[in-house]
């Protein structure tokens, strides 16, 4: 019987031996997973075992070639090579970041399928098997964009790096930069101190969040001008927005109420348009503090093409901002 081998890696450490098949076993039936493991066809370190074994950093574990066939794709010079239809700007042993495009879900909503995160988690499994990681651990977002907000987004590729990273957000240690389009003028920079709540909209699985007064969460964003231009003959404004929280729609919200909404944005009182975005908000720029996960100062990703092309269709040209091959490149790895 033919056998393919897996190094189990630190983050399998301890875990027990059905909870790491699980991971890339995803055909098998609970049932049909021990029977396989009893039956001899998983073995660890060369070793018949029982569902139950802990695993050690470093075990071996064997499975038959058998149970991976619906798994794996068949043997070719590009095996173990990922392909993901999106823009990677970092990649180390613990994150991914990639310049997430327009329209794409981060998450699962409703019944509808995130196929951004299950091709960044199929990704981490092809890759786990040529490497020393963990077989247990899923790849999966470290924080959200919004499904048409695009730019900058974290995957973590380590339990290591998703337990750094959350931390790092918990004490407000990772500054992000936004840029947006907006109608109207911002003459100069604003600091936006205000409360949020979700509020249903009646019929639809849609949920938008409104102002307050009180009993809502804090959320705190300055705003600051970048460019001035016209769309339509109306005045729009190119702003940089710093957020201090990570609010649900934190930024088209505030931006509405302060008489700014961004350009396209009809759910927040923005005027619509007729182009390949509805409305234009980039994830630009996160400032990282000094860590040991081989992550640089900060991270950048380049606007759209169709982000640039609005821009240029108001007047605005700001060679700094413009798309350097960007866009929606396939990225193999």
């Amino acid at each position: 019987m033919e056998f393919r081998k897996f190094e189990a890696g630190p983050g399998d450490d301890g875990r027990r031996l059905d909870r790491v098949l699980r991971r890339f076993l995803l055909e098998e039936s609970l049932s049909q997973l021990y029977s396989s493991v009893r039956r001899g066809f998983v073995r660890v370190n060369d070793k018949r075992a029982e569902p139950g074994t802990r695993i050690c950093s470093g075990d071996v574990l064997s499975v038959a070639s058998f149970l991976l066939s619906a798994e794996q794709p068949a043997a070719e010079p590009d095996a173990g090579r990922a392909v993901l239809p999106y823009q990677i700007i970092f990649k180390n042993d613990h994150f991914l970041v990639i310049n997430k495009p327009y329209d794409v879900p981060v998450q699962q909503s409703g019944s509808e399928r995130s196929a951004l995160g299950e091709r960044i988690a199929d990704a981490y499994r092809i890759e786990a098997a040529g490497r020393n990681a963990s077989l247990s651990f899923t790849a999966g977002p470290l924080h959200r964009l919004d499904r048409k907000t695009t730019g900058v987004l974290f995957f973590s590729w380590s339990l290591e790096g998703a337990r750094w990273f959350s931390e790092q957000m918990a004490a407000h240690r990772l500054e992000k930069k936004y840029l947006g389009l907006v109608q109207g003028t911002l003459s100069s920079a604003e600091t936006w101190e205000d409360l949020l709540e979700k509020e249903d909209v009646s019929g639809t699985s849609f949920r938008t969040v409104r102002i307050v007064s009180s009993g809502g969460k804090a959320a705190l964003t300055k705003a600051e001008p970048v460019a001035a231009g016209t769309y339509g003959g109306m005045p729009v404004t190119l702003v940089q927005f710093t957020i201090g929280t990570g609010r649900m729609h934190q930024i088209r919200a505030q931006s509405s109420f302060h008489h700014v909404p961004l350009l396209g944005d009809t759910a927040y009182g923005g005027m619509p348009v007729r182009e390949a975005q509805d409305f234009f908000l980039h994830a630009r720029e996160v400032y990282i503090p000094a860590n040991t996960l081989g992550l640089p100062p900060v991270l950048e990703a380049p606007l759209s093409a169709a982000f640039a092309a609005v821009l240029h269709t108001s007047g605005i040209v700001t060679d700094s901002l413009l798309p350097s091959g960007a866009g929606e490149c396939r990225t193999s790895f």
